[in-house]
């Protein structure tokens, strides 16, 4: 390896990708128009009828409240728990490769078993992760 690169670096960075991949996620899952739906009315008129449509759109936060919160803000902690413990160098490298691969697992869970909802969004995320796991898996030099 080249002294200035490092084997964890790569993971560090795919982790990083993955944060600002979830944290994408959870902000247009909070603030972006998730729900759409139309109405439509139909009065009856003398000589004819007349239609009127409204569109409507919301939130996850808005349709759903504060109790989808926790469902937001879990993969964001999760990847920033990952980011910080490849960065913390007191840590044994068995323990962060554990630690990648639990966090791959649950976020990869997360994004499989929600897939008919907002798991979905957190596939990219969940795919980062695992680049950095697999990243970090590899070879036998670690950063001190």
């Amino acid at each position: 390896m080249e002294p200035g690169i490092r084997r964890w670096d790569g993971a560090v960075i795919s982790a990083g990708i993955a944060h600002v991949l979830a944290w994408f996620a959870s902000l247009f899952m909070a603030f972006g128009p998730v729900y759409q739906g139309v109405s439509s009315t139909v009065e009856t008129r003398p000589g004819g009828f007349a239609i009127e449509s409204v569109e409507t759109s919301e939130t996850l936060l808005e349709a759903n409240g504060l109790s989808m919160l926790p469902l937001l803000v879990g993969p964001v902690v999760l990847t920033a728990l990952v980011v910080a413990i490849l960065m913390t160098t007191r840590i044994k490298p068995s323990k962060r490769k554990v630690s990648l691969w639990v966090a791959e697992v649950l976020l990869l869970g997360f994004g499989v078993v929600g897939t008919a909802s907002i798991g979905i969004f957190y596939l990219p995320a969940a795919v980062a992760l695992l680049v950095a796991a697999v990243m970090g898996s590899r070879g036998e030099q670690v950063r001190a």
